[in-house]
């Protein structure tokens, strides 16, 4: 393949549009490129621009040549398979959306399986994004911290944050726990939810896992609200930084750009490139400036040597610079060899490693993963192998710093020929004072110092307005993120009041359920009181009792007197047997009209008002067809059906009959009977009673 023709300057310079339309015409290659200064450089840059540009033009305004197109037409590859064309990335597309939405599903699953909480609810799909509403500010911040503004994976950026924050918690408890220090950081975190006016009190647990989950969301709002003052921190810091280099810019006289208070993205790319373009040359000028100086330090340091006399003949003034080129070529040499000795011991190692390495990467394709992840361990283990490597890793020590030194002696040699070169070209006669050739030399030294130091100030003033441009471009994205991280910071206490409030709300509905199960309990075991009486009507109660007394058609047994969970076993509290005796009981109701009711009464009335399934009925109570009831005896020795007659002149009265005086003494007398063999009844079968016996 023949080689690139190089051009001079001058054939550059005078380049025409024929000479850059040849077909093997690629580029320009300019002889002694890197020796031209900057200028020509331009120039011969704007040279070819130029060209390029008009030949462009032409090959626009000129009709085709159909006998070059055709020859460049045979000259294209014919290829049966042409390489596909991808298309555009869409994500809009079917096999895009699904794959986001699994990865999306994914993430769910995992972030709410670790108490997170997800900034929206999955069922809404992806659909929301067209429609946001209350999520449109938390779906900017998730998509902030993405990096990707039309993202639709905010659970997947939510996972990837909380598992950030999962790993800081175990760091953290690690390093209170192991200094016994664990209550300074439940301190921490109390203090700064005061800072912050926060209010509900967080109890950290050394065990995360125990933990509840408000205290646990808790814990991680201390997280990001320790990432918010860190913001702040450095947006001021930055703040200051930028006022004190602006000060310092307008002390030196250069331009702060104080009519600038923020650098959208294009304005500040602009600024930044123009003044890094102004810094690298600063710096090469600097560079210049410093070699310079050192120079002349060291043609001082010659002119001040025992090695000259009082005076100085022009032939040995050059003599000695040849002198420091031959000792800088001579270091230079040894380190060469030694260099290069250096190389030839570690080949063979660097050959030995290299082949380990394809080894084991056949190992990982022939075998499982697990079995040859095991044989690459054995080998590494070996004794064998870390003598290999270790001597492998002293040999490349070697090599470096080796080859370290060797370019160092190539810059001495260099700065020595420079030297040697300035000697020759120094403006002496054939012999000078040496007094004077000091005076010179010292003089040189001033100018050059005066010059380096002019130069490094200018590069330090460049880099100072370098230092403002950014800070002007930082610092507006600082203050945004601060802002996205306050939504955030809302949205997170928004969901720990939605935490607490959901427990309280359950510890509410506990104590509820648990008030309602004693007041049950309380209404099937004990005796209603007056003051515990529903608080209705005489006619609503009366409706309710006529109500309970209807019965079904498919049962003759009255509903009221059956409980509606015959499989439900209950067990009603004890009853204390009070001693009474049937006369006194009448004597009582007959007196004094004015006294409060009997117990029996009461616990009568209240039980007909109860609901069916809560009054305390026993089995005893049920009337059984064909089977013989039980009679009682009275005093006056007569029988009775104990609880038939009581029952049937109770439901009378009820009714609005009138008995007979008589009658009605007989029922009193009775009703006092049944109210105590029913203080007396326990979960034992029925015994007979003898009324006026204890």
């Amino acid at each position: 393949m023949p080689q690139p023709r190089k051009y001079s300057i001058e054939e550059v310079l005078n380049f025409t549009v024929k000479d850059i339309q040849g077909r093997n015409f690629v580029d320009v290659q300019v002889k002694g490129w890197l020796k031209l200064t900057s200028e020509q450089r331009e120039q011969c840059i704007m040279k070819l621009r130029d060209l390029v540009c008009q030949r462009d033009q032409m090959a626009h305004s000129v009709a085709v040549d159909a006998n070059e197109l055709e020859e460049r037409l045979n000259r294209v590859e014919r290829s049966r398979s042409p390489t596909p064309i991808l298309p555009p990335y869409d994500p809009n597309a079917p096999e895009f959306l699904e794959e986001n939405l699994t990865m999306e599903r994914k993430a769910h699953e995992a972030l709410v399986g670790d108490n997170g909480r997800p900034c929206y609810p999955i069922e809404l799909g992806f659909e929301v994004f067209d429609n946001p509403g209350q999520y449109k500010d938390i779906f900017e911040y998730w998509r902030g911290e993405s990096g990707y503004h039309r993202s639709q994976l905010m659970f997947h950026a939510q996972l990837v944050r909380w598992e950030k924050f999962r790993r800081f918690q175990q760091k953290n408890r690690r390093y209170f726990i192991f200094h016994s220090r664990f209550p300074e950081l439940q301190q921490k975190v109390l203090e700064r939810r005061r800072r912050h006016g926060l209010d509900g009190d967080v109890q950290l647990l050394e065990e995360q896992s125990k933990q509840s989950r408000l205290d646990d969301w808790m814990e991680y709002q201390d997280y990001e609200l320790g990432e918010s003052e860190r913001l702040e921190k450095e947006y001021k810091e930055d703040e200051a930084r930028l006022v004190s280099r602006r000060k310092a810019l307008a002390e030196a006289g250069v331009s702060a750009l104080e009519e600038i208070q923020e650098l959208e993205f294009g304005s500040y790319y602009s600024l930044a490139v123009k003044c890094s373009g102004e810094e690298g040359r600063a710096e090469k000028k600097e560079e210049s400036a410093e070699r310079k100086l050192r120079l002349a330090e060291k043609r001082l340091k010659a002119a001040e040597s025992d090695e000259l006399g009082e005076r100085v003949e022009r032939a040995t003034w050059v003599r000695l610079f040849l002198k420091e080129v031959e000792s800088a070529q001579m270091r230079l040499d040894k380190l060469q060899r030694l260099a290069e000795d250096a190389e030839r011991n570690l080949e063979p190692f660097n050959r030995w490693w290299l082949a380990r390495q394809i080894e084991w990467r056949k190992k990982r394709l022939e075998y499982p993963e697990e079995e040859a992840r095991r044989m690459i361990d054995l080998e590494f283990e070996s004794t064998e192998f870390q003598d290999q490597k270790k001597k492998h890793t002293e040999l490349g020590k070697k090599a470096y710093e080796a080859r370290f030194m060797r370019f160092r002696a190539k810059k001495e040699v260099g700065f020595a020929e420079e030297g040697y070169k300035a000697a020759q070209s120094d403006d002496i006669r054939e012999t000078i004072e040496r007094a004077a050739l000091i005076k010179v030399a010292q003089e040189e030294v001033r100018s050059a110092q005066a010059h380096f130091e002019e130069a490094r100030e200018l590069t330090e003033k460049i880099k100072l307005k370098g230092k403002v441009i950014s800070a002007l471009s930082y610092i507006p994205l600082i203050r945004g993120k601060i802002k996205r991280h306050n939504v955030l910071l809302e949205w997170i206490e928004q969901q720990r009041r939605k935490i607490a409030g959901g427990r309280a709300d359950i510890e509410k509905e506990g104590g509820q359920d648990r008030s309602k199960r004693a007041s049950s309990r309380v209404l099937r075991n004990h005796p209603a009181t007056e003051p515990s009486r529903p608080n209705k009507p005489p006619k609503a109660n009366g409706r309710e009792e006529k109500q309970s007394t209807a019965r079904s058609i498919h049962s003759p047994v009255d509903p009221a007197k059956v409980s509606k969970a015959p499989n439900k076993r209950r067990s009603p509290r004890r009853k204390m047997s009070v001693p009474c005796d049937a006369s006194q009981a009448v004597e009582k109701t007959t007196t004094d009209s004015s006294a409060p009711e009997p117990r029996s009464k009461q616990a009568f009335k209240v039980k007909d008002a109860m609901p069916a399934s809560l009054r305390p009925i026993h089995s005893s109570r049920v009337s059984k067809p064909g089977a013989k009831r039980p009679t009682r005896l009275c005093r006056g020795g007569t029988k009775l059906t104990p609880t038939t007659g009581v029952r049937r002149r109770t439901r009378e009265d009820k009714l609005g009959t009138l008995p007979t005086p008589s009658t009605d003494r007989k029922a009193m007398q009775q009703s006092a009977n049944a109210s105590l063999r029913r203080s007396t009844r326990t979960t034992k079968p029925p015994e007979r009673f003898h009324p006026g016996y204890t």
